[in-house]
């Protein structure tokens, strides 16, 4: 069932929380069939301020999406549930929502606009609810402005929470950019260029989905006075790949500089340069590496410290708290190194890590240790990893969903894009399915399967290229929406005596017959006259908008142009959006001795863009089932 729509961790958060609520309110949910006494509950339990606050130490998350989810489904008709319903009904009514979707439509029928709606009704559904409410018992505009802007500031959060995605597909878009590949950069140290396979925005939102806090320990309430340091512990690419996992074993953190030399009791530089040299150990300069690092591990590093591990320049995988003073312990099977040692108690740790952007403002450098501080550091978004857990990641599970939006999705070269991915989208091939699938990435070799908690919507527009013409793999692995015009939205707008929604209806009505379907013209252009309808702004939507775009479908065809503008029935030309050029004259432009077909030239009459009569005349006289005359597919350039 987690095929369907709903990670398998998230259905399981979501009844548990169904769960707790039935035994704080003392009765079975499931078994409750009176709705009103549903939606009560709902807002008691949904709401920041009810009954969550009796409730200790439970994640609301859970308790706050599991009831607004029920609600949802009990109050859906065509799902309407039987007396006694199981679990597994509860759990299939929860994962309807499909992995994969693409929203289609012509221009400007609201398909950007729809995605951060159906993206939070992946990840924060009680938002979504209560904007159905708040649009359904508006009376004002405003009121709905207010709402929409709500649902924005919440999808605004969700992005920079890194839980949403954003990119938009387009001829130069690669499988580099989407899923990994070379990137040359600069050692901010060195200054030398070395080159990374760097992560792209799809395997970047899959690692943050599939990471798992493995172990979760009390963390510090505050940073007041806590120095945050950077730190690596061994390298998965070289031959001291197993530090990392023995510090976590042995809690304790390694330095590999300072060679077997015992710096106990060293309190400045100077001190540990002294030990260097009675070691016979040849500094290249005092600005040597080896005595920078020791001298910040052993006398910088103080017991309350942070320590973040990384993993390459890229990622981390661990956090810990400095919890005592440097001791000298020789590594048992490093001969040269890693004998520097503190005690350290690990915060949190993660796998697969999780990236840089997590905590900070870009990469991390190639510094095995260094001093991490604002602006560079993020301490709000280190504060956040290191909050209380709750019972559900203590127990393993995932941090949750994410959403990649995809913009634009027909305009890439999907096959360069995904690649071998393609296949792993599919719902019964993600990670935890029954047949789930991995591959190996070509430019970090390492194995990649796709999770059952990430979530792809993707806009097409149907005028840029129709559905059937779409990548045959991308339609079979996609569930599709359509997002039709919806001029029934402008039937209460009115510019002087003209119906913005009739306007707009008629004119797509036409389209349908002279074109097809998929070139009709969204209401979205029209929709800023809901908030100023004046006839100026309708002037510079058809002007800077609609022309430019009838222009494009049919390919400057103008006489079948002012066939959808009514042109070719009003008798007076003042009103004609488009007319016959008669400054135009053949002999004086060519000469009598040239023949050219005389057809006509058409040219667009401003004039009547600012005439109410202009835009009353497309809708007056007008017929639902237009037939084109005949000579529309002879393109003879004369009107009947």
């Amino acid at each position: 069932m987690r095929n369907l729509g709903y990670a398998e961790n998230t259905i399981a958060g979501y009844v548990s929380g169904l769960n707790i609520v039935s035994k704080h309110y003392g009765k079975d949910i499931y078994q409750i069939d009176d709705l009103k006494e549903i939606e009560q509950i709902h807002r008691d339990y949904a709401s920041r301020d009810g009954e969550l606050k009796n409730i200790g130490g439970s994640n609301t998350t859970n308790l706050r999406g599991g009831i607004t989810q029920w609600l949802r489904f009990r109050t859906q008709p065509q799902q309407t549930p039987t007396p006694h319903m199981s679990k597994e009904t509860t759990e299939y009514a929860m994962s309807k929502l499909p992995l994969n979707q693409i929203l289609f439509g012509p221009p400007g029928t609201g398909k950007t606009y729809e995605t951060i709606r159906a993206a939070l009704e992946i990840l924060v559904p009680e938002a979504v609810i209560e904007y159905d409410r708040v649009l359904g018992e508006s009376k004002s505009l405003q009121q709905r402005n207010d709402a929409r802007e709500n649902l924005k500031t919440r999808f605004d959060e969700e992005c920079n929470n890194h839980r949403i995605k954003f990119v938009t597909f387009h001829q130069s878009f690669s499988y580099e950019d989407f899923v990994e590949g070379l990137r040359a950069k600069t050692d901010n140290a060195s200054g030398q260029i070395r080159y990374e396979v760097v992560d792209g925005v799809f395997k970047q939102l899959c690692d943050l989905a599939s990471v798992q806090v493995t172990a979760i320990n009390e963390a510090p309430v505050s940073l007041a006075g806590r120095t945050v340091w950077k730190m690596s512990l061994g390298s998965p690419a070289r031959s001291d790949a197993g530090i990392y996992d023995e510090c976590i074993e042995q809690n304790c953190i390694r330095l590999g500089y300072g060679d077997v030399i015992d710096f106990t009791g060293c309190k400045t530089r100077a001190d540990i340069q002294n030990r260097f040299e009675a070691a016979s150990f040849v500094l290249s300069s005092t600005r040597d590496y080896s005595l920078t690092s020791v001298t910040a591990f052993v006398t910088k590093m103080k017991p309350g410290d942070i320590v973040v591990v990384s993993e390459g320049n890229s990622k981390f995988r661990a956090i810990g708290e400095i919890t005592g003073d440097y001791f000298f312990s020789p590594h048992p099977s490093n001969d040269d190194g890693y004998a520097q040692t503190r005690p350290v108690k690990w915060l949190r740790l993660y796998a697969p890590s999780l990236p840089s952007n997590e905590l900070l403002e870009g990469d991390f450098t190639q510094q095995t240790l260094y001093e991490l501080s604002p602006p560079k550091l993020d301490k709000d978004k280190l504060t956040a990893l290191l909050r209380p857990a709750d019972a559900e990641q203590q127990a393993g599970i995932s941090n949750g969903a994410r959403v990649l939006i995809i913009d634009e999705i027909n305009r890439g070269n999907i096959s360069r894009i995904f690649g071998e991915l393609i296949t792993l989208i599919e719902p019964s091939k993600r990670g935890g399915a029954s047949e789930q699938l991995a591959v190996t990435l070509p430019y970090s070799k390492t194995s990649f399967k796709v999770p059952d908690n990430v979530y792809l919507i993707g806009t097409m527009n149907t005028a840029d290229r129709s559905l059937a013409g779409l990548d045959l793999a991308l339609r079979r692995r996609f569930s599709f929406k359509e997002m039709p015009p919806k001029p029934e939205l402008l039937d209460k707008v009115s510019v002087g005596d003209v119906n913005i929604g009739s306007l707009l209806r008629i004119i797509n009505q036409r389209i349908t017959v002279l074109l097809d379907r998929d070139h009709c013209i969204g209401h979205a252009y029209f929709m800023p006259l809901e908030q100023t309808p004046e006839l100026a702004l309708l002037s510079e939507i058809f002007q800077q908008k609609i022309i430019p775009l009838l222009q494009e479908y049919f390919f400057e065809d103008w006489e079948r142009i002012r066939w959808v503008l009514n042109d070719q029935n009003k008798s007076n030309t003042t009103y004609q959006f488009i007319v016959r050029d008669e400054s135009l004259n053949l002999g004086k432009l060519f000469g009598q001795d040239i023949k050219v077909a005389d057809r006509p030239v058409w040219r667009l009459n401003e004039f009547a863009f600012g005439k109410l009569e202009a835009y009353q005349s497309v809708i007056k006289g007008a017929v639902t089932n237009i037939q084109p005359p005949i000579e529309a597919a002879e393109s003879t350039g004369t009107t009947e």
